[in-house]
């Protein structure tokens, strides 16, 4: 896993950072080498989440075939656009309000991105519903938990379910506060997931299963689901107890139970 060491200013003279927005800017080279190569981004069709002043973008444009990027400050949009112009196709819009599908198209797609910690969860998870074939996202350490919790876990949940299921994942880059201008109070990583041979899903329809079925942990999964006896049966195939709750079945026995709803 790479560490830092030469920096770079990415802030513009005279430009404020948005502390509401999250706005730690990358500024390790070795870093932004470190995640540009694990993102492995040649010849691909990928999404930037939250591109900043462009620290990234460079390298992602020598590399992919077509680039997109969401940058909800407008400030940045002004910058970004002078700086890459019609290279870079360039929405000014809310990661979690943006018209994904829209902007990538039907062909494969593939996500990077520095995501700011305030809206991190929110972000993956709007991601992750849209199942892109690959994700490289710098986020905060603590938060990364989430995408290799297990069942009974104090943060498994909906991150950890739809990873276990669709993904492979791993951290590849650890990033310490000292790699951002400026330095947030908490250290980072960057988690690389790729998609596995689970592709035949509804992203946004599992998605929307499983924030029923955790909506409220101490509840049962037959009591969180709208006591539908389908799940009773569903539970019992899979050798469960009628009063398990989701945070205590793995991801494909949720995935199971899912499947059999629908």
């Amino acid at each position: 896993m790479a560490t830092n060491h030469l920096k770079t200013n990415p802030v513009p003279e005279g430009f404020v950072p948005n502390k509401a927005l999250g706005q730690n800017f990358l500024s390790s080279v070795s870093i932004i080498d470190a995640i540009l190569e694990h993102a492995q981004a040649d010849g691909k069709r990928v999404l930037e989440i939250g591109p900043g002043t462009g620290a990234l973008t460079e390298g992602l444009l020598s590399r992919a075939a077509y680039l997109a990027a969401v940058e909800k400050d407008g400030r940045l949009c002004e910058l970004l656009q002078e700086r890459f112009g019609e290279r870079l196709a360039l929405l000014h819009a809310d990661m979690l309000d943006a018209d994904i599908p829209a902007l990538m198209g039907t062909e494969p797609w593939h996500a990077v991105g520095n995501l700011p910690y305030y809206a991190t969860t929110p972000i993956v998870l709007r991601l992750l519903s849209l199942l892109p074939e690959s994700m490289t996202l710098m986020v905060q350490k603590e938060a990364s938990d989430r995408f290799f919790a297990k069942a009974k876990d104090r943060v498994y949940g909906q991150v950890a379910v739809i990873t276990g299921c669709c993904y492979s994942a791993k951290i590849v880059v650890n990033a310490p506060r000292s790699c951002f201008t400026p330095p947030p109070e908490v250290d980072s990583v960057v988690v690389r997931l790729e998609r596995n041979e689970q592709q035949d899903l509804d992203g946004n329809a599992f998605l929307s299963f499983l924030k029923q079925a955790f909506s409220m942990r101490r509840k049962t999964l037959y009591n969180n689901l709208n006591k539908d006896d389908r799940v009773l049966h569903a539970i019992a195939a899979l050798e469960c107890p009628a009063d398990a709750r989701a945070e205590a079945l793995s991801p494909e026995q949720l995935l199971r139970i899912f499947e059999s709803l629908n």
